[in-house]
């Protein structure tokens, strides 16, 4: 009977330390960075250039939210027009993968537009290269914390980061030209 209860308190006690690490991986976006941080309680796994909303009715909300879906090659359905998965026509601007948030109508999605990361070009979503948000997709998970935050535009630090986003830029698409 001991041998039982034992093992019945290591398994719970495994289960809990699963779910305590599922509960500390997230994302954080700072939309006057233009980055995007992959965390696992406060160390930064991962740091992703994006793009995000444009303003006025493109802004990009902030807030908490969470994963709701992760879909590859997603139709896209724009301006009355559905088009094709992006893998069929590079015209889709989702790109190769959609991750919906908690939030109707938004998402972190790649893109069509591989020079976009670093700016403010979106229609409210944060999006990303192809080759980010496939390895974002494969590390996130339905029900992961999503933060968007504002962040400060006109620190320093913002000013330096649009200058590496650019170089980022230069450096992506020359590798995906090859």
């Amino acid at each position: 009977m001991k041998k039982f209860v034992f093992i019945i308190f290591l398994i719970t006690a495994l289960s809990m330390a699963l779910v305590a690490e599922a509960d500390s991986m997230h994302i954080v976006v700072n939309k006057a960075y233009h980055l995007l941080f992959v965390e696992n309680g406060s160390k930064i796994v991962r740091t992703i250039p994006v793009t995000i909303g444009k303003g006025g009715e493109s802004e990009t909300p902030t807030g908490t939210f969470s994963i709701a879906s992760i879909v590859y090659n997603p139709k896209w359905y724009f301006n009355g027009k559905v088009y094709p998965p992006y893998i069929d026509d590079p015209k889709n601007g989702l790109g190769v993968c959609w991750m919906g948030i908690s939030l109707p109508s938004y998402g972190i999605h790649g893109t069509n537009e591989p020079f976009s990361p670093g700016r403010n070009r979106s229609h409210g979503c944060v999006r990303m290269n192809n080759s980010d948000i496939l390895y974002l997709s494969k590390n996130s998970f339905i029900g992961e914390k999503v933060v968007i935050e504002e962040g400060f535009k006109n620190d320093s630090l913002a000013q330096h980061l649009k200058k590496i986003n650019l170089l980022y830029d230069l450096e992506n698409i020359m590798q995906n030209s090859n």
